[in-house]
């Protein structure tokens, strides 16, 4: 079985199409679970609402709310309740194509990990959105070439509990993926892109956060 896991803060407006999009794929053995971190907004609402849609197996989707300690720390918590041999990420604003799950299982083949492709669906205001760069501190670089992101990462539950899971870091996704490249770990990347990228979909997006921090301390610094 595979577990996907989503943090959400804040992200009620889309919950229901990343739910909706783990609930049509093809390959249908799997259990979504959903860390609200914390939601001041109708997060917790809109969750309870889909555990009592009839067309959502309830046992399958499966919640729990924390206080509000950051993406890294809620994507932890789903893996340590993860009952699937494999994992899957599903950021709370995006969502898969219905291939996405099957085509990460054939894509790990006997490696350790599986990474997907994207498509970007940029609803910022930048034509050519960009985020920190983790490899090159104090650059930037084009979402479309970054390498990895939460949502591509696939593979052994327990691969990602031996790494350490996910650090209270900027980019805590590329810098797990380092990590576990650093250790040896085999990858294949996936044949086709499977996973809708909304960047800049919701006000408080991760890597605007980032990005503005981060130009702020620049800022700050050369002052």
């Amino acid at each position: 079985m595979i577990t996907v896991i989503t943090a959400a803060y804040n992200h009620a407006l889309f919950l229901r199409g990343a739910v909706e999009s783990v609930r049509s794929q093809v390959h249908q053995d799997w259990e979504h679970l959903v860390i609200d971190d914390g939601s001041t907004d109708e997060t917790p609402q809109v969750l309870a609402g889909l555990c009592r849609d009839n067309r959502v197996n309830e046992a399958r989707l499966r919640t729990f709310r924390t206080g509000h300690q950051g993406s890294p720390a809620a994507l932890n918590a789903g893996l340590a309740k993860a009952r699937g041999e494999w994992v899957a990420f599903l950021d709370a604003d995006d969502e898969y194509l219905p291939d996405h799950l099957g085509l990460m299982l054939e894509t790990l083949g006997g490696r350790d990990l599986a990474l997907g492709r994207f498509i970007l669906i940029n609803c910022s205001e930048h034509s050519r959105p960009v985020v920190p760069d983790f490899y090159h501190p104090g650059q930037e670089i084009e979402v479309e070439k970054i390498e990895s992101c939460t949502g591509l990462l696939f593979g052994r539950r327990e691969l990602f509990l031996e790494m350490g899971g996910f650090h209270a870091v900027q980019s805590s996704d590329t810098d797990l993926f380092n990590r576990m490249r650093q250790a040896g770990c085999g990858w294949n990347r996936a044949s086709r892109p499977t996973y809708l990228y909304f960047f800049g979909r919701v006000r408080n997006h991760l890597a605007a956060r980032e990005l503005h921090a981060d130009r702020q301390g620049r800022v700050s610094s050369s002052g």
